[in-house]
Protein backbone atom coordinates (compact mmCIF):
# COMPACT_ATOMS: atom_id res chain seq x y z
CA UNK A 1 0.00 0.00 0.00
CA UNK A 2 1.00 3.77 -0.62
CA UNK A 3 1.38 5.91 1.97
CA UNK A 4 1.21 9.12 1.90
CA UNK A 5 -0.95 10.06 -0.92
CA UNK A 6 -5.09 10.37 -0.54
CA UNK A 7 -7.03 8.56 -3.58
CA UNK A 8 -10.04 11.13 -2.66
CA UNK A 9 -8.16 14.51 -2.97
CA UNK A 10 -9.07 14.94 -6.39
CA UNK A 11 -12.97 14.72 -5.31
CA UNK A 12 -12.27 17.92 -3.36
CA UNK A 13 -10.41 19.78 -6.79
CA UNK A 14 -12.21 22.67 -7.82
CA UNK A 15 -11.79 23.92 -11.81
CA UNK A 16 -12.42 27.86 -11.28
CA UNK A 17 -12.28 27.79 -14.93
CA UNK A 18 -16.02 28.01 -16.26
CA UNK A 19 -15.24 27.59 -19.84
CA UNK A 20 -13.56 24.37 -18.62
CA UNK A 21 -15.99 21.29 -18.98
CA UNK A 22 -15.41 18.36 -16.76
CA UNK A 23 -13.57 15.31 -17.93
CA UNK A 24 -16.65 13.82 -17.21
CA UNK A 25 -18.15 15.89 -19.91
CA UNK A 26 -21.92 14.96 -20.13
CA UNK A 27 -21.68 11.92 -17.60
CA UNK A 28 -22.63 14.35 -14.80
CA UNK A 29 -24.33 17.69 -14.36
CA UNK A 30 -22.01 20.32 -12.97
CA UNK A 31 -22.18 24.01 -12.58
CA UNK A 32 -23.47 25.79 -15.99
CA UNK A 33 -24.35 23.32 -17.50
CA UNK A 34 -27.90 24.00 -17.24
CA UNK A 35 -29.80 26.42 -19.61
CA UNK A 36 -31.80 28.25 -17.26
CA UNK A 37 -30.87 29.70 -14.11
CA UNK A 38 -32.39 29.12 -10.71
CA UNK A 39 -33.70 31.75 -8.56
CA UNK A 40 -31.91 32.19 -5.28
CA UNK A 41 -34.60 29.65 -2.68
CA UNK A 42 -35.54 32.50 -0.41
CA UNK A 43 -37.25 33.91 -3.90
CA UNK A 44 -39.76 31.84 -4.27
CA UNK A 45 -43.13 30.26 -2.93
CA UNK A 46 -44.34 26.71 -3.91
CA UNK A 47 -48.06 26.01 -4.57
CA UNK A 48 -48.57 22.02 -4.04
CA UNK A 49 -51.36 20.38 -6.17
CA UNK A 50 -52.81 17.49 -4.49
CA UNK A 51 -55.83 15.26 -3.23
CA UNK A 52 -56.59 14.52 -6.91
CA UNK A 53 -59.70 13.05 -7.41
CA UNK A 54 -58.70 11.36 -9.20
CA UNK A 55 -56.50 13.80 -11.35
CA UNK A 56 -55.42 17.80 -11.52
CA UNK A 57 -59.05 18.25 -12.80
CA UNK A 58 -60.31 17.56 -8.97
CA UNK A 59 -57.45 19.25 -6.68
CA UNK A 60 -56.77 20.95 -4.10
CA UNK A 61 -53.83 23.70 -3.93
CA UNK A 62 -51.85 24.39 -1.17
CA UNK A 63 -49.64 27.61 -0.94
CA UNK A 64 -47.54 28.58 1.91
CA UNK A 65 -48.62 27.87 5.26
CA UNK A 66 -49.94 24.97 4.15
CA UNK A 67 -52.83 26.95 3.37
CA UNK A 68 -55.30 26.65 0.51
CA UNK A 69 -55.09 29.12 -1.93
CA UNK A 70 -56.63 27.00 -4.65
CA UNK A 71 -59.74 24.55 -5.53
CA UNK A 72 -60.03 22.83 -8.94
CA UNK A 73 -63.50 21.48 -9.65
CA UNK A 74 -64.70 19.57 -12.61
CA UNK A 75 -68.08 19.16 -13.28
CA UNK A 76 -68.70 16.53 -15.79
CA UNK A 77 -66.80 15.89 -18.17
CA UNK A 78 -67.66 19.33 -20.04
CA UNK A 79 -66.32 22.04 -17.46
CA UNK A 80 -63.21 23.35 -15.35
CA UNK A 81 -63.25 25.59 -12.95
CA UNK A 82 -60.37 26.93 -10.71
CA UNK A 83 -61.47 28.61 -7.38
CA UNK A 84 -59.75 30.70 -5.33
CA UNK A 85 -59.69 30.68 -0.88
CA UNK A 86 -63.06 31.99 -1.17
CA UNK A 87 -65.04 30.40 -3.35
CA UNK A 88 -64.83 32.43 -6.09
CA UNK A 89 -64.05 31.46 -9.61
CA UNK A 90 -60.75 32.50 -11.24
CA UNK A 91 -60.86 30.54 -14.28
CA UNK A 92 -63.49 28.58 -16.21
CA UNK A 93 -61.92 26.11 -18.61
CA UNK A 94 -64.62 24.22 -21.44
CA UNK A 95 -63.42 20.88 -22.51
CA UNK A 96 -64.99 20.72 -26.17
CA UNK A 97 -63.60 19.37 -29.25
CA UNK A 98 -60.80 22.28 -29.16
CA UNK A 99 -60.78 23.60 -25.52
CA UNK A 100 -61.07 26.55 -24.27
CA UNK A 101 -60.10 28.94 -21.61
CA UNK A 102 -61.23 32.23 -19.53
CA UNK A 103 -60.15 34.45 -16.56
CA UNK A 104 -59.63 37.47 -15.22
CA UNK A 105 -56.39 37.70 -17.22
CA UNK A 106 -57.52 35.92 -20.23
CA UNK A 107 -60.02 36.71 -22.66
CA UNK A 108 -62.43 33.80 -23.74
CA UNK A 109 -59.94 31.47 -26.55
CA UNK A 110 -58.72 28.33 -27.26
CA UNK A 111 -56.48 26.85 -24.73
CA UNK A 112 -54.23 26.06 -27.81
CA UNK A 113 -54.12 30.01 -28.92
CA UNK A 114 -53.61 31.03 -25.32
CA UNK A 115 -50.76 27.81 -24.56
CA UNK A 116 -49.79 28.63 -28.42
CA UNK A 117 -47.31 25.48 -29.47
CA UNK A 118 -44.02 26.51 -31.10
CA UNK A 119 -43.25 25.36 -35.09
CA UNK A 120 -40.93 22.80 -33.89
CA UNK A 121 -43.06 21.61 -30.90
CA UNK A 122 -40.77 22.19 -28.26
CA UNK A 123 -42.11 25.13 -26.20
CA UNK A 124 -45.02 26.83 -25.73
CA UNK A 125 -45.90 30.35 -25.29
CA UNK A 126 -48.29 31.98 -22.62
CA UNK A 127 -49.48 35.70 -23.48
CA UNK A 128 -49.69 37.35 -20.13
CA UNK A 129 -51.02 41.37 -20.19
CA UNK A 130 -49.46 41.49 -23.49
CA UNK A 131 -46.15 39.89 -23.05
CA UNK A 132 -45.33 36.42 -24.18
CA UNK A 133 -43.83 34.25 -21.77
CA UNK A 134 -42.55 30.73 -22.76
CA UNK A 135 -42.93 27.20 -20.95
CA UNK A 136 -40.25 24.91 -22.00
CA UNK A 137 -38.97 21.42 -20.71
CA UNK A 138 -35.83 21.56 -18.88
CA UNK A 139 -34.84 18.45 -17.62
CA UNK A 140 -37.58 17.07 -15.00
CA UNK A 141 -39.02 20.67 -15.13
CA UNK A 142 -41.32 22.39 -17.33
CA UNK A 143 -39.88 26.08 -16.48
CA UNK A 144 -41.93 29.52 -17.10
CA UNK A 145 -39.48 32.43 -18.81
CA UNK A 146 -39.78 35.81 -19.36
CA UNK A 147 -38.17 37.25 -23.27
CA UNK A 148 -34.71 36.74 -23.43
CA UNK A 149 -34.41 35.78 -19.69
CA UNK A 150 -32.55 32.67 -18.53
CA UNK A 151 -33.66 32.86 -14.72
CA UNK A 152 -36.96 31.04 -14.95
CA UNK A 153 -40.19 32.48 -13.20
CA UNK A 154 -41.97 29.65 -12.51
CA UNK A 155 -41.24 25.58 -12.23
CA UNK A 156 -43.42 22.60 -12.37
CA UNK A 157 -42.65 19.64 -11.40
CA UNK A 158 -44.25 16.26 -10.26
CA UNK A 159 -43.37 14.13 -7.38
CA UNK A 160 -45.38 10.52 -6.85
CA UNK A 161 -48.18 12.10 -5.18
CA UNK A 162 -48.59 16.01 -6.05
CA UNK A 163 -47.82 18.56 -8.53
CA UNK A 164 -45.27 21.72 -7.76
CA UNK A 165 -45.62 25.12 -9.07
CA UNK A 166 -42.53 27.16 -7.69
CA UNK A 167 -43.19 31.00 -8.09
CA UNK A 168 -40.58 33.26 -7.83
CA UNK A 169 -40.98 36.61 -6.69
CA UNK A 170 -40.66 37.94 -9.94
CA UNK A 171 -43.43 36.26 -11.31
CA UNK A 172 -45.44 37.29 -8.49
CA UNK A 173 -44.36 40.83 -9.23
CA UNK A 174 -45.66 40.65 -12.71
CA UNK A 175 -48.94 39.27 -11.93
CA UNK A 176 -48.67 35.91 -13.27
CA UNK A 177 -49.93 33.75 -10.43
CA UNK A 178 -53.11 32.67 -11.07
CA UNK A 179 -51.92 32.66 -15.34
CA UNK A 180 -49.42 29.95 -14.02
CA UNK A 181 -51.79 28.21 -11.53
CA UNK A 182 -54.17 27.60 -14.41
CA UNK A 183 -51.32 26.65 -17.15
CA UNK A 184 -50.22 23.90 -14.33
CA UNK A 185 -53.75 22.57 -14.25
CA UNK A 186 -54.10 22.67 -18.35
CA UNK A 187 -50.04 21.44 -18.88
CA UNK A 188 -50.58 18.71 -16.17
CA UNK A 189 -54.20 17.39 -17.45
CA UNK A 190 -53.42 14.89 -19.62
CA UNK A 191 -55.88 16.30 -22.02
CA UNK A 192 -55.43 17.49 -25.32
CA UNK A 193 -55.10 21.17 -24.96
CA UNK A 194 -54.27 21.98 -29.29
Amino acid sequence: MVYGTDPFSAQNATNNDPNNAPSVFGALPYPGSASSVDPPLHTRVTFRFTSFHPTILDCSVFGPNNETYYRVVTAGQGLTLLKNAAGQNVALIEWQSHPTVEAQAVAKQPVGQWLSLSPDRRVRGMIHSKVLYTWAPVDRFLLLFAPGASEWLARVTKTYDAVLLELSTRAIELGLVDSAVLATVLLQSGRSIS
